[in-house]
């Protein structure tokens, strides 16, 4: 088991290994030097600010800040990455909200940085993210219900919250997700997400550094360079987006995939379509669920059971209790519950939270104890007196075959109370009355959506999340 105290410490254990720790690009560093960039981070932050101090950066994912989180959690300070795809009065928003000591960037993003601080009440000090000299070791008091990580929420139903990871939390969620990934020193693990997700960093990568194995990050992600890493690999994480972009490549049919013994999607639910494909190619693809208030691994599909998965989130992770609102014991849907070590303590400037974590999502269990997300509580409205879940009428649409994507959304209405509007992405012709009769034979009535506006794409976050909030706007002005 790893060291439940010190997140810094895992690291430390595998220094004097020889192994390769990391990977970027053609850069590569051992788990020694990586160990020694953590203690000179260590070194510099301690001259600059307290613990407890925040330090955000704007910057692609990287090895450089992997040391940084290292020497965050040595020096007793949080690292809060923030996402560079945002525009500066967003950043400035969060910027003013985590109030940080230090705002470091790399060289790409320096004029993103001046920008965001122009529209920022809180003024940090900016520096560029530059390896500081080297410094010997110091002892580090590491208090494990620190945080050592700020993460903000996508943001995809209002503003982003921010969320405090403590040492406490980061190496609980590791442990569960290890009892499906059952990481070794010798496995390769390819992650995808930035690194300003909490998928960047408590979805594999500071498991697979507490475990000794190789870690293989990408800058930003591109289709084809990622199939050319797979090839390397063993296991990876992504989002359905990523995946789908990967199968839907003209090399996807000639990578070499016989390495990958696991592959887990989340962030969004996994359509049948891209899932079969990577079947077909002999990866088991599991689909798995969480939150970043929740560390964020609360649920997966059991890696022998991928083929009989499409559509479900699967069961808890070792150590996660899961529970439904209202429905105690077998099937039944309600509102998904989660207790655990690695659950949040609430969120950053907020009162604390404690017991059971609401998550807000709609979730149906089976007989056999597996669960999927059927919508967000927020999502559904009430039409005619009748609960119309949005999740329900999406699958249905995306089952036609001439439809590619599609997102419903409840509007008021005079005379029903609300109506369901449909945005679809469209991959062959169909008219919306077509599509309206598709579901009028598959869905009661008041399911069926009022209208249907054809888009050329969702709006999404930068990972792939629907902007429901966005098509709600969108849906009102169309009338």
């Amino acid at each position: 088991m790893s060291d439940p105290t010190d997140l810094s410490a895992q690291l430390r254990r595998h220094a004097g290994s020889g192994r390769t720790a990391l990977r970027c690009g053609d850069d590569a560093v051992g788990y020694g030097e990586l160990d020694a960039r953590a203690d000179a981070w260590a070194a510099w932050l301690r001259g600059r600010v307290r613990p407890g101090d925040r330090v955000a950066t704007l910057c692609r994912s990287s090895i450089e800040q992997i040391a940084l989180l290292y020497g965050c959690a040595r020096a007793g300070a949080v690292l809060t990455p923030l996402p560079y795809r945002l525009r500066p009065p967003e950043l400035a928003t969060l910027v003013d909200d985590a109030t940080p000591a230090l705002l470091l960037h790399e060289p790409g993003c320096a004029g993103l940085a001046t920008d965001t601080l122009r529209h920022a009440t809180h003024q940090p000090i900016r520096l560029p993210l530059v390896r500081p000299g080297a410094a010997a070791p110091e002892p580090a008091d590491v208090d494990p219900e620190a945080p050592v990580l700020l993460i903000y929420t996508s943001g995809s139903s209002g503003r982003p919250r921010g969320v405090p990871l403590s040492h406490r939390m980061c190496v609980a969620t590791g442990e569960a997700l290890d009892g499906v990934a059952r990481l070794e020193p010798d496995d390769v693990v390819l992650q995808l997400l930035p690194q300003y997700h909490v998928g960047g960093w408590t979805v594999l990568p500071l498991l697979a550094l507490a475990r000794g194995a190789t870690l293989v990050v990408e800058p930003e992600f591109d289709a084809d360079r990622a199939l050319r890493r797979l090839a390397e690999a063993t296991v990876t994480m992504a989002v359905p987006t990523m995946y789908r972009m990967m199968a839907d490549s003209a090399s996807f049919g000639a990578a070499d995939l016989s390495s990958v013994r696991l592959a887990i999607a989340g962030g969004a639910a996994l359509p049948g379509e891209p899932a079969r494909a990577w079947w077909a190619r002999g990866v088991p693809l599991c689909q798995g669920y969480g939150l970043t208030e929740a560390g964020p691994n609360v649920l997966c599909v059991p890696p022998s059971d991928v083929h009989a998965s499409a559509g479900w989130a699967g069961v808890p992770y070792p150590g996660v209790e899961v529970a439904l609102a209202g429905a105690p014991a077998g099937p039944g849907t309600g509102e998904l519950l989660v207790r655990g070590p690695a659950v949040f303590g609430g969120y950053w400037g907020g009162p604390p939270h404690r017991g059971w974590l609401h998550t807000g999502d709609l979730a149906e269990r089976d007989e056999r104890g597996w669960y999927r997300i059927v919508g967000r509580l927020d999502d559904r409205y009430v039409s005619g007196g009748e609960n119309v879940a949005p999740a329900e009428v999406e699958r249905v649409l995306r089952a036609n075959p001439a439809v590619a994507d599609a997102t419903v959304v409840g509007v008021p209405d005079e005379r029903w109370g609300a109506v369901g509007v449909a945005f679809v992405v469209a991959r062959a012709t169909v008219d919306g009355e077509a599509l309206r009769a598709w579901c009028r034979e598959r869905l009661a009535g008041f399911k069926v959506p009022a209208r249907v506006t054809f888009v050329d794409s969702l709006p999404t976050t930068g990972l792939g999340k629907v902007r429901r909030d966005m098509l709600r706007d969108m849906a009102k002005e169309l009338g």
